[in-house]
């Protein structure tokens, strides 16, 4: 019998939880229809970044909520997740980050059958999604996107701004 390793591990969950995520948008949306179903997604994937950040939060020993805890936070799950990013600039109090490859996004593009929720996904999810997890977060950090790979640009613009000094 094989001894189960860190990386043993990382694969199963790494591979289950795309796949979950997959799957259960196909299957409520089979139930439900697109709409109910993205309002739902959107719905458990807010509460669980809500959560996913204080765990991570508590992980890395922050103990503040300002623009370079959020940095550090966000970086630390894309990273864990494979997404492809640049950081532009960063400051205390600014950062601009562009997005070279979502994960998602890879996903749906891999799979013609979904390609053409892409620009669906980005508009009614991600945008929002990012949102509300900075509001919940810390409402004096803004965001500005200005470019979206979901919407036919080579990458995501992610332009952060936290509002006091």
């Amino acid at each position: 019998m094989r001894t189960i390793t860190d990386a043993d591990k990382i694969f199963y969950f790494e591979k289950s939880f795309f796949t979950m995520d997959g799957l259960w948008m196909l299957e409520t949306e089979k139930e439900v229809g697109w709409d109910t179903a993205l309002k739902i997604d959107k719905a458990v994937w807010i509460r669980l970044m809500n959560i996913t950040f204080r765990r991570i939060k508590k992980y890395l020993n922050i103990d503040k909520n300002n623009l370079n805890d959020l940095i550090e936070i966000l970086t630390f799950r894309w990273s864990i997740e494979g997404w492809k990013y640049s950081i532009n600039q960063y400051s205390e109090f600014e950062a601009v980050i562009e997005i070279n490859e979502c994960p998602y996004k890879a996903i749906m593009d891999r799979n013609p059958e979904r390609r053409e929720k892409i620009s669906l996904i980005c508009k009614d999810m991600c945008i929002p999604f990012y949102n509300a997890v900075l509001e919940d977060f810390n409402p004096k950090i803004k965001l500005e996107r200005s470019k979206f790979m979901g919407l036919g640009d080579n990458v995501c613009h992610f332009h952060f701004r936290q509002r006091d000094k």
